[in-house]
């Protein structure tokens, strides 16, 4: 019964904390967001490194064998006149934007992944994280 509270708890925390960084400018990591970009990092390398690489840049084992090749995601703020756009990235990890000049989408929609394995808050707050994570390898 008692991990059973404890993860409740967890949640809520996670949730509460999702909420007040949801807003936050992206103006560099505080000392709040540290969590996150360490959840971050750990979601990066399990769902995403395979096709983008460790690093990011597009140079993952699989991304070898796709049509086209991934997104080098470490220059997401120079196509965006050099700033990160949070709600863009946010959107397009839930698979809510998707682009049609690129065609058929082959990154999974994890947003559905995310809230088939947890609650919805919980998967929310991972996109968060993979969100700030993204952020924090911005090539300068």
């Amino acid at each position: 019964m008692e991990k059973g509270r404890s993860e409740k708890l967890h949640a809520l925390f996670a949730a509460t904390f999702f909420a007040v960084l949801l807003g936050q400018p992206g103006v560099g990591h505080t000392q709040e967001e540290q969590p996150m970009l360490a959840l971050g990092k750990d979601l990066f390398i399990r769902y995403c490194a395979a096709c983008h690489g460790e690093s990011g840049k597009g140079d993952g084992p699989v991304g070898a064998t796709l049509k086209k090749p991934p997104a080098d995601l470490t220059q997401i703020s120079q196509k965006h006149g050099g700033t990160f756009p949070r709600a863009k990235v946010r959107q397009f990890i839930d698979g809510e934007r998707p682009v049609p000049a690129h065609g058929l989408r082959q990154m999974p929609i994890w947003g559905k992944v995310f809230r088939e394995e947890k609650p919805d808050s919980e998967a929310r707050m991972r996109i968060f994280a993979l969100t700030v994570f993204l952020e924090s390898i911005q090539a300068q």
